[in-house]
């Protein structure tokens, strides 16, 4: 793992962010930066009908894709104030197939943070968002200091679910009405990870 420059200070400890990145064997994640901007809006664009089912309906007037290098620019102020991690996952090639995010960081005595990805259509089903999830999970009990994730994921998303799973992700319930995605309020399964849980290697 290599740690950048920037540093953040914490009550308790010192969090070094900046090119914040851990390497699997399929991909790598790293924190995402203003230079990322052209490949994460082409990413986007290229997604915009796969991701469609899955996500919330964009507010009016809401940048192209929902991206733009001032929101990457928020991104980086984010994690030096560690609310937020949002992290690119990358071929070992450096070719950006999707995002995973660590937000809503809470410190105290939750130390948790809601973890939502995504991958690249023509790269599903091969391993990559396990491989990606599992980083960034790791990025947060170690580097991070978080003692749980969590993510929530909707029943008819059986491929999001099958990745939570061999990530080690364990079920905790069903949250009824919890997103409105598409524009329809959705029921969603709750998963989580701790620190203290076997997770595969």
């Amino acid at each position: 793992m290599y740690v950048g420059p920037w540093i953040c200070p914490y009550p308790a400890w010192w969090i070094v962010i900046g090119e914040m990145r851990i390497d699997g064997t399929k991909v790598y994640v790293r924190l995402l930066e203003p230079a990322d901007e052209a490949a994460l809006i082409e990413l986007r664009t290229r997604n915009k009908e796969f991701l469609r089912p899955w996500e919330p309906v964009r507010e009016a007037g809401h940048p192209p894709e929902g991206v733009r290098q001032v929101q990457l620019r928020r991104a980086v102020s984010d994690a030096v104030r560690d609310r937020a991690y949002a992290l690119g996952i990358f071929t070992p090639d450096d070719v950006l197939i999707g995002t995973v995010t660590l937000s809503n960081v809470v410190r105290g005595a939750w130390q948790n943070a809601t973890l939502g990805y995504f991958v690249d259509e023509h790269h599903n089903g091969r391993g990559f968002a396990t491989e990606a999830i599992g980083l960034a999970a790791e990025l947060a009990f170690t580097e991070l200091g978080l003692h749980r994730v969590q993510a929530a994921v909707m029943p008819r998303n059986p491929g999001s679910l099958r990745a939570l799973e061999k990530a080690g992700f364990r079920h905790e319930g069903e949250s009824l009405r919890y997103l409105q995605i598409a524009g329809v309020w959705e029921d969603h399964l709750v998963l989580a990870l701790t620190a203290e849980d076997p997770r595969p290697r």
